[in-house]
């Protein structure tokens, strides 16, 4: 007869299971889901220090895209320290670059938007619409959700400038004001 063993399970992280398999399954169907998103987050600020990293750990190998999942376990996080530690693997897992889209319209209108994110799943958005090579509105949004500011495909930096660098110039020579915070979007209109 064998004797039984008495190891520990292995914790979430450590299990001998595929990866990108039925738990990043599991994660992305949930992140789809405000209320079981509630419910994943709520769990998780249920677990010990150890089950939360162990938690951590397995979000950041198996989901391919942890963004999400890592901004909602911050949100619930106690520890000072592991909230840290998770904002910086958001930095790193979650979209964090900038970027910029445009649409133009006939008679020489359109819409600019340059995108920043901040901490998390948030970010700031600069529009700028225009009609008839002349701007229409200028705002500053900030603390929306990354995944809702794309009002647009993505286009090149430098092109979405050199459109909208003119029309700001005509704008400011002609008195006219800029939101407040517009500095935190300097970088865009830098000469590199």
């Amino acid at each position: 007869m064998r004797e039984p063993v008495n190891a520990p399970r292995p914790g979430i992280a450590s299990a001998d299971r595929p990866r990108r398999g039925p738990f990043a399954e599991l994660v992305e169907r949930i992140l789809d889901d405000s209320n079981a998103l509630d419910g994943f987050a709520f769990a998780y600020g249920e677990l010990e220090t150890e089950g939360r990293r162990d938690l951590i750990r397995a979000v950041i190998q198996d989901v391919p895209n942890p963004g999400k999942a890592l901004g909602a376990l911050l949100a619930v996080e106690p520890d000072a320290g592991l909230a840290a530690d998770l904002a910086g693997l958001l930095r790193r897992h979650g979209r964090t670059e900038s970027y910029a889209t445009i649409e133009r319209r006939s008679c020489g209108g359109g819409e600019a938007c340059f995108v920043r994110p901040q901490l998390g799943f948030a970010g700031e958005l600069f529009r700028i619409t225009w009609n008839h090579n002349q701007i229409d509105a200028i705002e500053i949004e900030s603390g929306i959700e990354m995944s809702s500011l794309v009002t647009g495909s993505e286009s090149p930096v430098p092109m979405v400038v050199e459109v909208v660098a003119p029309l700001l110039w005509r704008h400011i020579r002609a008195a006219g004001a800029l939101p407040e915070g517009v500095e935190r979007f300097a970088g865009f209109f830098s000469v590199s």
